[in-house]
C-alpha cells in the first residue's frame, strides 16, 4: 500500500491530533461525503483516504465529536 493513502482509523487519529480534540469516525465520513477528503474504494470493501487531505484537515472544537444531538 502506498503512503499516500490511509485507513479511516488512521484519519481519525491524525485529524483528532491536528484539531486538538477527539473527532468521530462518522464525522470523518461526513467530510469524505462532502468532498473534503479524497477516497478510494476497492472490490473487497476496503476504503482508503487521501493522506494529504487528511493531514490538512482541521475540525473546530464543538464539531465532529457527536456531542450535538438534533
Amino acid at each position: 500500500m502506498s503512503n499516500n493513502w490511509i485507513t479511516e482509523a488512521g484519519a481519525v487519529t491524525i485529524i483528532s491530533k491536528n484539531s486538538h480534540h477527539l473527532v468521530s469516525p462518522s464525522h470523518v465520513q461526513t467530510l469524505v461525503n462532502r468532498g473534503k477528503i479524497g477516497m478510494r474504494s476497492f472490490d473487497a470493501g476496503t476504503k482508503l483516504l487521501k493522506r494529504s487531505d487528511v493531514e490538512s484537515t482541521r475540525v473546530a472544537v464543538g464539531t465532529g465529536n457527536n456531542h450535538r444531538r438534533d
